[in-house]
């Protein structure tokens, strides 16, 4: 049982601290002995309120409104700040490579159902151009209608441009793709 707790707690500090709007509240709240305003969190952050909401609603349990209708910290956000603290007070100029070690590795990896999704679509788009391609040989070396003459172009242009894309995104994850992951795979 108090294992489960242990788990339960670790998840609700690692959601928590796993967005920057969200750590900014915490601290923004931690700073002040009263508390923070709605209106003090919404012009520190530049945030709209929706998204302040939402950030606000993902915290419950480690901040709370008290009487005055300002935002504390609960004893499950202190021991969150404390944490917080402690990795800022514990950081040495030795982790910048671990740093950019993990940063690089957290950057590149995309979910196997993402991969196999690209991968699909580079070997679609080949095709594709392929089949282009060869219109376009044959319209050069037979003949055609002038608009083919303008549209194969732009659409190998198009073609190129898409199948640059996807490799760039196998090999860089963008944070569209990142996004697009965390939607629908929940990672």
């Amino acid at each position: 049982m108090m294992k489960e707790i242990s788990e339960e707690i670790e998840e609700i500090i690692i959601q928590a601290l796993g967005h920057e709007a969200r750590r900014t509240i915490l601290k923004i709240i931690s700073s002040s002995e009263k508390g923070a305003l709605y209106t003090d969190l919404m012009i520190e952050l530049g945030l709209s309120t929706g998204k302040l909401n939402y950030h606000l609603r993902k915290l419950e349990g480690l901040v709370e409104k008290n009487k005055e209708r300002r935002y504390v910290l609960t004893p499950l956000g202190r021991q969150t700040m404390s944490i917080l603290n402690s990795i800022t007070q514990t950081i040495s100029s030795d982790y910048e490579n671990y740093v950019k070690t993990a940063q690089r590795a957290q950057r590149s990896t995309l979910h196997p159902i993402v991969k196999s999704f690209i991968y699909i679509s580079m070997a679609f788009i080949s095709v594709i151009l392929f089949v282009w391609g060869f219109l376009t040989y044959i319209v050069v070396t037979e003949g055609g209608p002038f608009i083919v003459y303008v549209l194969l172009p732009i659409l190998l242009s198009i073609g190129f441009a898409v199948l640059g894309w996807l490799v760039y995104a196998l090999k860089k994850a963008p944070k569209c793709l990142k996004r697009f992951e965390k939607r629908w795979f929940g990672r």
